[in-house]
């Protein structure tokens, strides 16, 4: 089977509420829920053990052609930074995947069309307490290239399936490194956050970065109004851009990260220390400012010895 994947999913804040499109083909939930707002960008629920939720996907073609397009359920993968992707369609079903039987496994749209496919969500009695995660993904089916094997796929689009089986809910999250790395044009602090609990954490970020005699240079934040996702059983780590300070020396980066275990807010803090070597302009002022300092300490200097050795006074 030939696979060409465009689209890997990686998600660090919400998906938007709208369809999810690339090449012309995408989809969404058929059936987003008042009362949960994540409803309207993925299939979110909390569902015991044993039972069986009736659902949809809206597969859309908003190409100007029309579009064969595979239907499927597939279990969700870490990325290596930490975040969510999906499984092929040729590797096993072992976990959430197995949890999703779609009516149709493939749908043709005309252009401009969409369809909505039921699927059904068979949570397992002996299912993990905790969130559970998985996908529905929509791809579309190429013409067959000569010489090749079964079917072509392209333009894969994917949807989160978040499953919640109620019990003890742990949210936890570590602090597992916090790094500052040179790069081209200055450094980049890197937090890595585990998740040691049973569903997915949203967390607050934030780097404050001064000189070690305290003055503030820099501060960064997570988005405004948006949170990092630490899933679950993941280690995710992000990459924060520092410009070279232009003095340079000795600096502190410090790290809070905050998050809501539904008890109470949680504060972690770790801090790193690099340094750094002064812009061009800095270090050409930090040079001549001294320089120049030495020769009118020397010309002064000068003067005065000459004074005293001619005998000048000066008059009353």
């Amino acid at each position: 089977m030939i696979l060409t994947s465009v689209l890997f999913v990686s998600i660090c804040t919400p998906l938007p509420a709208h369809a999810i499109d690339y090449g012309g083909v995408g989809g969404d939930p058929a059936y987003p829920r008042a009362d949960e707002p994540k409803s309207e960008s993925i299939f979110i629920y909390t569902l015991e053990p044993g039972t069986t939720q009736e659902e949809g996907v809206s597969v859309i073609n908003t190409s100007a052609s029309k579009r064969t397009l595979a239907v499927y359920g597939a279990d969700s993968t870490p990325t290596s930074g930490g975040g969510f992707a999906c499984k092929q369609l040729s590797e096993p079903k072992t976990a959430v995947g197995t949890w999703i039987t779609l009516e149709k496994s493939q749908v043709v749209l005309e252009p401009n069309t969409k369809e909505i496919v039921p699927f059904t969500i068979n949570v397992p009695k002996n299912a993990d307490v905790g969130e559970n995660t998985g996908c529905i993904l929509i791809q579309e089916v190429k013409p067959k290239t000569e010489g090749a094997k079964g079917v072509s796929l392209a333009f894969r689009t994917a949807i989160r399936v978040a499953i919640t089986i109620p019990g003890t809910i742990v949210k936890k999250l570590d602090i597992a490194t916090f790094s500052a790395k040179k790069n081209k044009d200055g450094f980049t602090l890197t937090p890595k956050i585990k998740n040691s609990g049973n569903v997915s954490v949203d967390a607050n970020t934030s780097i404050v970065t001064h000189s070690v005699l305290g003055a503030n240079l820099f501060r960064q934040e997570g988005k405004k109004e948006a949170k990092f996702l630490v899933y679950r059983g993941d280690t995710s780590e992000w990459n924060f851009e520092l410009k070279q300070p232009f003095w340079g020396g000795w600096y502190r980066s410090d790290l809070t990260v905050e998050y809501d275990n539904d008890k109470e807010k949680v504060l972690m803090n770790s801090s790193t220390r690099f340094f750094s070597w002064p812009t061009p302009k800095a270090l050409a002022i930090e040079i001549g400012v001294p320089l120049l300092l030495l020769g009118l300490a020397r010309l002064v200097y000068i003067i005065k010895t000459k004074k005293i050795r001619f005998g000048i006074t000066s008059k009353e």
